[in-house]
């Protein structure tokens, strides 16, 4: 079965905090890992920006959960692409708060790949949103002395 890399882009249902999404990521860690799913999230301004890797079946499963999950509003397939290798494969899921960290760094990346400083997932294009999420990882491996 091909791997695939899927990015897709959501609005966080009310009440959705970061302490509340890293808890999810905590329980999808584990589903993930035995799916054989690897990604990136970032989250920020209530918006979520996503890639998710893997096989074609299980990565798709996951997406289609996702979309119909109450905490999701607005979810929006930015792309499919089948991919040789994963760009995020220390990661189960890999969650990254737009609002911590080097605001700095990151604004500067965003406004590289996007035009813009402000975190709007869904105002990216597809080539847009795959290449900030690449820059956003290779900047928090970077981070984390990896």
């Amino acid at each position: 079965m091909p791997t695939i890399r899927l990015v897709y882009s959501s609005a966080a249902a009310g009440g959705m905090t970061y302490s509340t999404l890293v808890d999810i990521m905590s329980q999808a860690h584990t589903r993930n890992m035995a799916q054989g799913i690897t990604g990136i999230l970032c989250y920020g301004s209530g918006q979520f920006l996503q890639a998710l890797e893997g096989e074609r079946a299980a990565v798709t499963a996951l997406y289609h959960r996702i979309a119909v999950d109450r905490r999701h509003d607005d979810c929006q397939l930015m792309s499919v692409d089948e991919i040789a290798s994963r760009a995020f494969p220390e990661w189960t899921m890999k969650v990254v708060n737009w609002e911590d960290g080097d605001m700095a760094r990151r604004r500067t990346m965003l406004q590289a790949d996007t035009g813009s400083e402000v975190f709007a997932p869904s105002a990216m294009t597809a080539t847009q949103a795959s290449a900030f999420l690449m820059h956003l990882a290779e900047l928090e491996r970077e981070l984390a002395g990896d």
